[in-house]
């Protein structure tokens, strides 16, 4: 059985956006897999199904035929992606309704957007009720004078930050400096974040950009590596020294440069990079205010990643 500390740091924590490169499957069996996903031995690490509002109609249709709803199984929830401009598709994400018949439920529980200013975020989560959550990409290339204006923003409308964390080539990845700045930024401001791409294996390590024979390689930000950062950087916020720092502490950057998989120690009660100690109940406080989840396009190579380690059992 998974520690603890292990339970509060995954569970919920990987979104899946199978429809989504490099994986990018066919609408069927995207299906297929979140529900046996949702019925297997890894599902309380789950989180929702992330699919373009475009395709809404699609998913529905494709539910509709999964059948062997079990009696008072909650829904599937739906992360919805916005394209740009982002206005009719969010209409649209919020007047889904999946036709009655067989198959689950489906709740929309939030919708993704791309924004790069702090009137775009007013104006889009005006439109959204409050009961649906909201989460804004926020390019890393925006300066961090225009970061924290939008972070400001999001926060007043008491929603997310969405963090790109790679892509299907070398130059989508960012630097760990970048990465870091982001987060400790977030935390500062008091603001949650989900991050999305690249984050396929636990530890930062080179990997295979995509499932193709001769696909180029790049090192890879880990999951391990972004989640307990994220945990490091709520912990320092109380320390006041730290928090007033506009760059990211020391251990919040050394984490994420970390490609030493034997660096990571999970015990009962916490979390251990080298020195540092991150209790279960710092980690739990961070996954519900700082770092919410990832969204992956596989949900199987990060489990089978985290049987390797030892951290889950083997199923």
């Amino acid at each position: 059985m998974p520690t603890p500390a292990l339970t509060e740091l995954l569970t919920g924590l990987v979104d899946f956006a199978g429809l989504f490169p490099p994986a990018a499957m066919d609408m069927a069996s995207a299906v297929r897999a979140y529900a046996g996903y949702r019925s297997g031995p890894s599902a309380g690490y789950l989180g929702a199904f992330v699919v373009p509002a475009t395709r809404l109609d699609e998913f529905a249709g494709e539910v509709a035929g999964v059948g062997g709803v079990r009696a008072g199984e909650p829904p599937w929830p739906v992360s919805v992606l916005a394209g740009e401009p982002a206005d009719a598709d969010i209409e649209r994400a919020l007047r889904f309704e999946r036709p009655a018949g067989p198959g689950p439920g489906l709740q929309v529980v939030s919708i993704e957007a791309k924004v790069q200013s702090a009137e775009t975020v007013g104006r889009i989560s005006a439109a959204v009720p409050e009961a649906v959550g909201v989460a804004f990409e926020i390019p890393l290339s925006l300066a961090r004078e225009e970061r924290a204006a939008v972070l400001a923003a999001v926060k007043a409308a008491g929603r997310t930050a969405k963090l790109r964390t790679g892509g299907v080539t070398a130059e989508a990845i960012p630097p760990t400096s970048g990465v870091a700045e982001f987060i400790w930024d977030c935390a500062r401001a008091g603001v949650a974040f989900k991050a999305t791409a690249g984050l396929h294996h636990p530890v930062r390590a080179e990997q295979a950009l995509t499932y193709a024979p001769d696909s180029p390689r790049a090192v890879m930000h880990g999951f391990v590596n972004v989640f307990l950062a994220a945990a490091a950087a709520w912990a320092l916020l109380y320390d006041e020294a730290a928090w007033s720092a506009a760059e990211p502490p020391a251990a919040v950057a050394g984490i994420l440069e970390e490609r030493d998989a034997s660096a990571f120690v999970a015990e009962a009660g916490a979390i251990r990079w080298r020195r540092v100690v991150i209790p279960a109940a710092d980690i739990a406080r961070a996954r519900g205010a700082l770092a919410r989840s990832f969204g992956s396009c596989s949900f199987e190579e990060p489990m089978t990643d985290l049987q390797a380690l030892g951290w889950l059992p083997r199923s």
